[in-house]
């Protein structure tokens, strides 16, 4: 097909101009039909030290996408007759004793990330370990009345599925759907093994700070793992063929009963706008069409896996480091769709400049030793002696500040009851907008005072949690170098325990203890303990 040539050099094209904007070393993308890969793109280093290319062949790790191999186990063994969905875990699991006092937790909602669990942590090495830490651990909401993202769920899963099926999650994975599908360059578990044909993965040299794209990269923790949530190494055209399956309606993984349970989502509205969540799927309409998508994050990897099945095409983007994938497997799945329809194709890939900076203008303005100035598209800010441009994130009114003296924290806006910017802050400095009325400062106990500093961890996905004292609130400032940014305020439950999260529900929790010469040295985080460092 002649259009499909120029559709997949337009997209090599995107690759090219978007790589730069990542925290990666290299990308490989594939897009299939229904019966065959149409053609794979790949560009930048598998190993960045030795100059090694990526190739089709380079295998990544694929991250949560995992999950739908997971769930996919788990519908078999329900239409088996082996596994009740709707039975407590407790139950299935007889030595669990997981609380449930809002009702119980099933498969479904472990399945639906609607069982109320924490999202958990990495520093409890393991599904048992995991299971005996959310012993104490009580749900934030019923069961089924919400989405929250939840790995230890899915670690949970992992738990059931081998007890009802009787083999390790990983050997079940490889040998119904890997083997079952011709995924032979694949596997279920990620061992010291796996890291000889791996690309390096790759972060930020910073994990103390959210990244911004001049921070060099170095080559990330290395982990191991064979849980539900996330252990499959894979390479794009095996996961094309696994996305094959998904466009011939999960054939020859599931029935098609089967199969319309794991792209039913349990409730509309989950955390992907536009998207509810079946069993280790998101199931919406982008682009005006109905897609079918799992995202994957690993420590140093990052993936994609999106299928229209009106269409009939999937696209998979597999990356050794972090960065946006919505955008160009979006635009990847358009010039494939129009190359095969015979029209004509999407204009070149434009990456936005990170300086670019949607409604600049009402952001701009004095806010005391804080200065706000619009530059064009974007804004430029003075503080501290220092002029420095902003960069754009997906949170809303959150900033990265290109200066190496001002990057450990989010320059933040705030706004009042009205939807006004008001005032911003800076890790715990907070600035007031000239001729705004200031919000409130709300008095706190002395003992928080105790609280503030960078904690850390050998937890490889959180190494550091940093806390501020802001106006009287306990925040949790954003650190993430995996994806984009964000923090939390700390709500008080009793004198040392907080909820990571304004909404009563959320299940996050966090407490400080080891207090020395006025400071707290470990904060509790979900059961994990992170000691405090000398960093500032």
């Amino acid at each position: 097909m002649p259009g499909l040539q120029a559709a997949f050099e337009r997209i090599g094209d995107a690759l090219e101009r978007r790589l730069p904007l990542t925290h990666a070393a290299g990308v490989a993308l594939a897009v299939t039909d229904v019966d065959e890969t149409l053609g794979v793109v790949v560009r930048g280093f598998a190993d960045a030290a030795s100059g090694t290319p990526v190739t089709p062949t380079t295998r990544f790790q694929i991250g949560s996408i995992s999950k739908s191999f997971a769930a996919a186990i788990a519908v078999q063994e329900a239409e088996a007759g082996r596994l009740d969905l709707r039975a407590s875990i407790n139950e299935l699991l007889p030595w669990l004793d997981v609380p449930e006092p809002l009702g119980p937790i099933t498969p479904h909602h472990l399945l639906t990330h609607t069982s109320g669990l924490i999202m958990g942590t990495e520093e409890a090495f393991g599904a048992l370990a995991v299971a005996e830490r959310l012993r104490d651990r009580a749900p934030g909401f019923e069961p089924g009345e919400r989405f929250w993202y939840s790995n230890d769920g899915y670690k949970l899963l992992g738990l059931v599925l081998e007890r009802v099926a009787g083999a390790p999650v990983d050997r079940l994975i490889e040998e119904r759907v890997l083997r079952s599908l011709g995924m032979t360059h694949s596997e279920a578990a990620i061992t010291n093994a796996t890291r000889a044909d791996l690309a390096t993965g790759y972060a930020p040299i910073h994990d103390d700070r959210p990244a911004r794209l001049t921070h060099p990269l170095v080559p990330a923790p290395w982990t191991v793992s064979n849980t539900a949530d996330g252990s499959i190494v894979s390479d794009v055209v095996d996961m094309a063929a696994y996305a094959r399956a998904m466009l011939n309606a999960g054939r020859p993984l599931v029935s098609s009963a089967a199969f319309e349970r794991l792209v039913t989502p349990a409730i509309a509205d989950a955390e992907l706008p536009g998207f509810g969540y079946g069993y280790g799927w998101w199931v919406g309409t982008q682009d005006g069409r109905r897609r079918i998508r799992h995202s994957g994050g690993m420590v140093g990897y990052t993936a994609l896996l999106a299928v229209d099945p009106d269409d009939g095409l999937g696209c998979v983007m597999l990356l050794n480091g972090a960065g946006d994938r919505d955008e160009v497997v979006r635009y990847a799945l358009a010039c494939v769709r129009t190359a095969v329809a015979g029209d004509e194709l999407p204009d070149p890939y434009v990456a936005a400049s990170p300086e670019t900076i949607d409604g600049a203008g009402e952001y701009a303005g004095s806010y005391g030793a804080l200065g706000v100035t619009r530059e064009g598209d974007g804004l430029a800010v003075t503080l501290d002696g220092v002029d420095a441009r902003l960069h754009g994130t997906s949170t809303r009114d959150a900033f990265l500040v290109a200066d190496e003296g001002l990057d450990r924290f989010e320059l933040r806006f705030h706004r009042d009851s009205a939807g006004g910017v008001v005032a911003a802050s800076h890790g715990s400095a907070w600035f007031d907008r000239d001729g705004c009325d200031p919000l409130p400062i709300e008095p706190h106990p002395p003992a928080w005072d105790e609280y503030p500093g960078l904690y850390r961890s050998n937890d490889p996905w959180v190494p550091v949690i940093r806390i501020a004292l802001r106006r009287g609130r306990l925040v949790r400032l954003a650190t993430d170098s995996w994806e984009d940014p964000s923090e939390a305020p700390l709500v008080p439950l009793d004198d040392r325990t907080f909820r990571v999260g304004e909404e009563d529900w959320i299940p996050e929790r966090i407490s400080f203890d080891g207090v020395v010469e006025g400071r707290a040295t470990r904060a509790m985080f979900n059961g994990g303990a992170w000691y405090r460092s000398f960093e500032t």
